[in-house]
């Protein structure tokens, strides 16, 4: 091939490389000359690798050595098996993430085995492939490979080390190419991260260093919301992109000595948004796709962060508030949920979910969301995201928006929410209208706080809307999902239940205006699917009556 061809070939791909989305440039990637256009100059070493600073799980590098690959709640054995892995587990597989438990086994034996999975990588998919190529995946492998060079390259061959740096030159051109391409939100950053931390390792890419820095000074701005939250409304995707950003900004200033401010700016509110979304126990609250994730986890990515800001008891951009007193703390989904559809294959952080709430007493979770299923199955998938699995009100067993695999549709177009102070505590005060083309009915739930951090008190409200009745009589039930380590009973009275929490203290829930049971439920907050029960309030609402179709106040109060 001559370079005038070659030449030509690298701006077609560039072109195509923009056009992504559109499917054209996977079919010309695909071409058996593809390669070619990302052959140039070998590094002949790396510059500024900066280490990966985040402690990695010596068991699970055991396992790794062993040949188990446990990975989103899978675990695959033998090599063979690993590189025809599908879904979750082959995004997690293919990041290379694992490496850092890999170092953290450390020995001989660690450093073989990642040697050796590197180099088996290089010799399967040098070639461009799906989703192994992917944008966010690509990213976060490049920037694995790059902060543990010096753990699988250490004492390795020349040879070995000119393949690796050779396979680094190709991803990151082709990421240099494709990027925005089709992804957003936190996959996007996830695949900038890689593109700027080899402009800063390999030498000679600096434009690839330029480009992925206006990309993310370009998109920090738009994804991170006045109040620090991000707009895919995921707590686990806040904690994650925080620890990336930390990582960007140590390897900026160790290379450069400066840091774009909109990185500094980013850091300073998503790490106060953090703490917002904290139970007692450390971890996270369960809001569109996100887990529980490991309290000394997020206590070490903010004290990284080095922000001191305390989170805001309101977060209006991204749609939470959060009431908090003594022990108790509630956090409550109070804004509309997301539409776009993320990067990933399935849309994990669009969640049926508007105005679902979680609620802890000290460390003892007592109202809880079901979470997010890791697999990829949709019946699985939809499962999790519909509005039944969230602590809030259903009406006719319908979701408040419609849950396909692609996203949501036909939602609330309209979340209003209000806040008050009061000297008997703070309340807020929200509504959606996801319901008002199906039964013509408007969701409002109250909420307040004791100033005492005692009690918790709610109402959940169906309103008709004028002129938009459906039906005549419409079923509804309030879910309370509880957390599997706690246990519940219906007392005698048949109106309120009792509340037996892990820490021994007691909790009686009492509600008003339906009928009150216990059923089973699930939860998934850690990634595992376990077993648990749902308080369940009942009743119906007729859209006839004027103003309230049906009043339910419900209590959380301290016992014994």
């Amino acid at each position: 091939m001559t370079l005038f061809a070659r030449t030509d070939l690298r701006q077609a791909m560039h072109c195509a490389g923009r056009i992504a989305g559109a499917g054209l440039a996977s079919v010309v990637f695909r071409l058996p000359f593809y390669p070619l256009t990302l052959a140039g100059r070998v590094p002949a070493a790396l510059r500024h690798a900066a280490p990966d600073p985040w402690p990695g799980v010596a068991a699970r590098g055991a396992d790794i050595v062993g040949g188990n690959f446990t990975f989103a709640g899978e675990t695959v054995e033998g090599d063979l098996a690993a590189w025809e892995g599908k879904g979750l587990w082959a995004e997690a597989f293919h990041s290379f993430e694992w490496l850092r438990d890999l170092r953290a086994l450390g020995g001989d034996p660690a450093h073989q085995r990642a040697r050796k999975l590197v180099k088996d990588w290089i010799a399967r998919h040098e070639k461009w492939s799906k989703p192994v190529w992917r944008g966010d995946i690509l990213g976060r492998r490049l920037a694995s490979w790059i902060a543990h060079y010096d753990f699988f390259a250490a004492g390795a061959d020349e040879a070995f080390r000119e393949q690796v740096n050779a396979s680094l030159a190709r991803q990151t051109r082709h990421l240099a190419r494709i990027l925005p391409a089709e992804l957003d939100g936190a996959a996007l950053l996830f695949a900038l991260k890689g593109l700027v931390l080899s402009g800063i390792a390999l030498p000679g890419f600096d434009g690839a260093l330029s480009r992925g820095i206006r990309l993310l000074t370009r998109e920090l701005p738009r994804q991170v919301l006045p109040d620090g939250g991000h707009f895919e409304r995921c707590p686990s995707l806040q904690l994650f992109m925080l620890r990336d950003l930390v990582d960007l900004r140590g390897a900026l200033v160790a290379a450069q000595g400066n840091v774009p401010n909109e990185i500094q700016n980013a850091i300073d509110r998503m790490a106060p948004m953090l703490r917002f979304f904290r139970h007692g126990d450390g971890g996270l609250a369960l809001f569109n796709g996100g887990f529980e994730e490991q309290p000394w986890l997020i206590d070490l990515v903010l004290s990284r962060t080095e922000s001191k800001g305390k989170p805001l008891a309101a977060a209006p951009h991204s749609g939470f508030q959060r009431l908090s007193a003594g022990r108790f703390a509630a956090v409550l989904d109070s804004g509309p949920p997301i539409r776009i559809q993320c990067a990933r294959d399935l849309p994990d952080c669009a969640h049926a979910g508007t105005l679902s709430f979680e609620f802890s007493a000290g460390k003892d979770r007592v109202i809880v969301n079901c979470g997010a299923h890791w697999s990829r199955q949709a019946a699985w998938n939809r499962a999790a995201r519909a509005t039944a699995a969230h602590s809030t009100v259903v009406v006719e067993d319908t979701n408040s928006s419609e849950v396909f695999d692609w996203g949501l549709k036909d939602g609330p177009r309209t979340v209003l929410c209000r806040r008050s102070e009061r000297e008997d505590g703070a309340a807020v005060e929200a509504s959606h209208d996801g319901y008002a083309a199906l039964f013509g009915l408007r969701h409002r739930r109250r909420m307040q706080l004791s100033a005492e951090g005692e009690e918790l008190r709610g109402e959940d409200c169906l309103i008709a809307i004028p002129g938009k009745r459906k039906r005549k009589v419409c079923r509804f039930a309030i879910r309370f999902h509880l957390h599997p380590n706690s246990k519940a009973s219906v007392l005698q009275d048949g109106k309120s239940v009792l509340i037996k929490l892990p820490s021994g203290a007691g909790m009686r829930f009492a509600a008003e205006g339906g009928d009150v049971a216990i059923e089973d439920s699930v939860y998934l907050g850690n990634g595992e699917l376990r077993k648990s029960r749902q308080i369940v309030v009942s009743g119906s609402a007729d859209p006839d009556v004027p103003l309230e179709a049906a009043i339910i106040s419900w209590t959380f109060s301290r016992v014994g």
